[in-house]
């Protein structure tokens, strides 16, 4: 059959017996005569009474085709299985839709929905009316389509890895057995959509994901990919790596292919690893904080027992030296003063320096202690507050929250000019809290560089994973919150 170009024919006007003009519906006629698609009809004897447009020139045929029997126009395979049909249609006055195929002579394919229905007689003849659409491309289309839906279904079954794919416009998800097997449901079903995957990632992760993946197909992306934590059937948390490929159609994002890989091992290992390191340098910075108390401890006592014994003998024999003239007695006088504010000042420094011994005297004798000798020492008033469960703590932490009150101590006495210190510490849930306030001058943390005193508070309470919070401005005093975790 071939697909020549031909004349338009308006062969609704050449109908035998006034057949259109008279006898059929005008709607009926118009939308016939009118469509898109293939249109004829035919009577009971198989001539084809009227063609459309569409029809004659798909065929390559005329005019002349009118009254001519169907069979004739037709290729014999079409012909022959419309012929069947219509004769089933005349036998039972139902309407009957079927699907064909043809073939051309150079080897391609058309395929056509065809709707066959009887038409009320005329003359006492019995009529069929017919229309056929061409849908060969969507055909092909879901030829290609269910191909592809093979090819993955055999891939899926076969691999190892787990595979799911998403169709965008239904919102089915399909998971193969490795995935559902992997997260422990065994028995999927289609209603378990992204929503349903989505509520089962991490609350940390979720919004993450979800927009990552409504990203790329809003962007015309070709894939995404993300790590997060899936909830499986047993109720623990899996990580996932999940990468997805989009397919568009007409740019528009229709289904989009990917696969999990449970990363769970690996992260626990990462994990292993970082706390292994994160052990390695705690216990260094532990050990250098026990060399420098240590070190601090022999300076200390070197200062009082080696320092202050030779300034001890110098006064002696400053003591033993007599002077006649009243300059030199004054000044002798003076040297002596000064030699006795050295041995104060390094008996001070000595008692700070050394590690005091919390172990037999406990942290809140050790505080007290230091407030006590403040308060003989300076004007400056200073309340201490406590719970006596503080002394649960271990010896380092004693240790690391007694050195904190020192450095602040000393930075208020230096820089404050605070008039009252108030110091409280106390257990709150899992952790200690010490919260040290003044009255003085205070100052802008913003603008303020960050002092020895305070780096060591920093750093002493970074150690154990603790936090530090200063609430400060000038004229408004100093509030410096240190929260030690209770145990490690």
């Amino acid at each position: 059959m071939n697909s020549r170009n031909i004349q338009r024919a308006n062969p609704i006007h050449e109908l035998p017996l006034g057949f259109i003009r008279n006898r059929l519906p005008v709607d009926l006629g118009t939308f016939m005569k009118n469509s898109p698609n293939l249109s004829w009809i035919v009577d009971e004897e198989a001539r084809l009474l009227f063609a459309n447009n569409t029809f004659l020139c798909f065929l390559g045929l005329d005019e002349t085709a009118i009254n001519r029997n169907i069979m004739d126009l037709l290729p014999r395979v079409i012909g022959e299985a419309l012929y069947e049909k219509h004769k089933k249609v005349l036998e039972t006055g139902q309407p009957l839709q079927t699907q064909e195929k043809m073939f051309w002579a150079n080897g391609s394919e058309v395929v056509f929905w065809i709707s066959l229905f009887p038409i009320d007689p005329v003359n006492e003849k019995k009529l069929i009316g017919g229309e056929a659409i061409n849908i060969t491309e969507r055909v092909k289309a879901e030829t290609q389509l269910k191909s592809a839906v093979d090819r993955f279904t055999t891939f899926s079954q076969i691999t190892n890895d787990a595979i799911w794919e998403w169709d965008m416009r239904t919102g089915i998800v399909y998971r193969n057995e490795k995935l559902k097997e992997l997260i422990g449901f065994s028995n999927m079903q289609d209603k378990h959509g992204l929503s349903w995957w989505l509520k089962r990632i991490h609350p940390e992760d979720r919004n993450r994901v979800s927009d990552k993946v409504n990203e790329a197909a809003e962007k015309g992306l070709q894939s995404w990919q993300d790590e997060y934590r899936f909830k499986c059937s047993d109720g623990q948390y899996k990580y996932i790596f999940d990468r997805g490929f989009i397919v568009y159609e007409n740019n528009v994002p229709v289904k989009m292919i990917g696969s999990l890989h449970d990363m769970t091992q690996v992260k626990q290992l990462e994990q292993k690893l970082v706390a292994e390191k994160l052990q390695k340098q705690k216990d260094i910075t532990e050990t250098i904080f026990r060399v420098q108390e240590k070190e601090r401890t022999r300076i200390g006592i070197e200062l009082h027992d080696n320092v202050n014994q030779i300034l001890t003998t110098s006064k002696l024999f400053l003591d033993m030296i007599s002077v006649k003239d009243k300059k030199h007695e004054d000044l002798k006088k003076k040297i002596s003063e000064y030699i006795l504010l050295a041995i104060e000042e390094i008996r001070r420094l000595s008692k700070e320096m050394v590690t005091p011994q919390l172990k037999e005297n406990g942290l809140i004798t050790s505080i007290t202690n230091l407030v006590e000798d403040l308060k003989q020492t300076n004007t400056l008033g200073i309340q201490f507050h406590y719970q006596d469960d503080i002394e649960m703590l271990s010896i380092p932490k004693k240790v690391t929250l007694f050195r904190i009150i020192q450095e602040q101590v000393k930075n208020v006495l230096k820089y404050s000019r605070a008039k009252n210190l108030i110091i409280h510490l106390q257990m709150q849930n899992e952790n200690v809290e010490l919260l040290i306030e003044d009255d003085g001058t205070g100052f802008d943390p913003s603008h303020t560089r960050r002092g020895i005193g305070l780096s060591n508070i920093y750093e002493r309470t970074r150690f154990y994973n603790g936090k530090v919070a200063i609430d400060t401005a000038p004229g408004k005093g100093c509030k410096i919150k240190v929260t030690l975790p209770t145990f490690d």
